[in-house]
């Protein structure tokens, strides 16, 4: 491995023996060392190789005025995430999730706790990132011996659904704020509660979390798929009003509509979680 950038004595850009660059991380690794010098790999202790260059770029950029543990505890994260799930992780979380631990971890050693308006929402939506999100938890603590809030917890969820929808914190916030509001027009049309553990419930909030990442996104279904809307809207009139109030309300506080097509499969899944209540 010959050094191409130094930033501390900790972190180099090195370029392999198959031409790639990439960063790598090891205590005192490249003291006294420039750069054309090779590292000693039996001293390397994290190696990052991204595909994607520009995340590389902007990775190099975040590390040069920060301490390198947080890119390894970030990385380590990241490989517990890949190993206990299925989720598929966009590489930008290397930089989103290293950048916000940089700075919230500071924050909370100082004992500044900024809450999170989100939590119970985060908690109820997002429950397999949420406990990814506590393992993640354990592994700053393991390294800082810092135990971090439960607010942020919820905000390390949300990082974690980012990369894995591959969508930005903002209409992350956005989308649980949407699905929330669904989920009360749905619980006021219906007047009943409803079971957050079911199949139904969890199946409903799925299709939600897609459905408000497409409207966010300004994609939707084509108007050609509009057959379920024709058949459910007919067979199914309170669950089809209930959508038409939901339509309105997204139109009013989010500024988008829904088509035809994703009326339908609203009304499909509002008709699921209605029927399971009384029966």
């Amino acid at each position: 491995m010959e050094i191409i950038r130094i930033y501390n004595n900790n972190v180099a850009v090195v370029r392999g023996d198959d031409g790639k660059e990439m960063i790598v991380i090891g205590k005192g690794l490249v003291f006294q060392k420039h750069a054309g010098d090779l590292v000693d790999e039996t001293r390397v202790e994290k190696c990052f190789t991204l595909q994607n260059p520009r995340v590389m770029t902007k990775l190099e950029q975040l590390i040069k005025d920060m301490p390198s543990i947080y890119l390894s505890i970030s990385e380590e994260i990241v490989e517990m995430i890949r190993s206990e799930s299925d989720l598929k992780l966009s590489e930008n979380i290397y930089i989103t999730l290293t950048d916000h631990i940089s700075m919230s971890l500071e924050r909370e050693k100082k004992g500044v706790i900024l809450g999170n308006p989100f939590l119970i929402e985060i908690k109820q939506f997002y429950k397999k990132e949420f406990k990814l999100a506590e393992k993640a938890a354990d592994i700053i603590k393991k390294h800082l011996g810092l135990d971090i809030s439960e607010d942020e917890i919820g905000t390390i969820t949300l990082h974690i659904v980012n990369a894995s929808m591959n969508q930005n914190l903002e209409n992350t916030v956005k989308a649980t704020r949407m699905i929330q509001d669904i989920l009360n027009i749905v619980q006021e049309c219906s007047e009943c509660r409803f079971d957050e553990e079911s199949l139904a419930y969890s199946r409903f909030v799925r299709h939600l979390q897609f459905l408000a990442k497409n409207l966010l996104e300004k994609r939707s279904k084509s108007e050609r798929d509009d057959f379920m809307f024709k058949i459910t809207r007919l067979r199914f009139p309170e669950a089809a009003a209930c959508v038409r109030r939901i339509k309105a309300h997204l139109e009013e506080a989010f500024g988008v509509s829904i088509s035809e097509a994703e009326q339908g499969f609203l009304i499909y899944h509002i008709v699921n979680l209605t029927s399971e209540k009384t029966n």
